[in-house]
């Protein structure tokens, strides 16, 4: 009896772990017409489900750093503003991604994946210098590596 209770259980986390793994992979499938859906996640984590060993070509996440170019704390007008930035930095500085991010209660635009604290300041004081933002900085937090 007791067997086959731990048997049992087993079985449920096993399948239970493969519905979960399914549920991510399945979140950030590119379908036209719909939202794309970036899951953050710890190393940990993902190793624990077994879900994202393989990356199916989607840029690794690890610990960095990103130019912060806009934040702002009124909702509606900070969605606004932090768009426009995007939009602005897009068009004038191409040469890396560019993300717009709310994180109760601030909406960010956030520049660029640095893997050190240099690149993101050196990045940043050239951005200083061309005298186009109220406020600037160095911002750490997860970074997408190149494929």
């Amino acid at each position: 009896m007791r067997k086959s209770l731990v048997l049992i259980s087993m079985l449920f986390c096993v399948l239970y772990a493969g519905a979960q793994s399914n549920i991510v992979n399945e979140l950030q499938l590119d379908v036209q017409g719909a939202g794309k859906v970036r899951i953050n996640q710890p190393v940990e984590l993902q190793n624990l489900m077994g879900s994202m060993a393989e990356r199916d070509g989607k840029p690794e996440q690890v610990e960095g750093y990103r130019v912060m170019v806009y934040s702002g704390n009124n909702s509606r007008a900070a969605r606004d503003e932090a768009n426009a930035m995007a939009k602005f930095m897009k068009e004038n500085f191409p040469g890396a991604e560019v993300y717009v991010v709310f994180e109760s209660p601030i909406r960010a635009c956030l520049y660029g994946d640095y893997r050190t604290r240099e690149e993101a300041e050196a990045v940043m004081y050239r951005l200083k210098a061309t005298k186009k933002f109220r406020e600037i900085s160095v911002r750490r937090g997860l970074i997408n590596l190149p494929y």
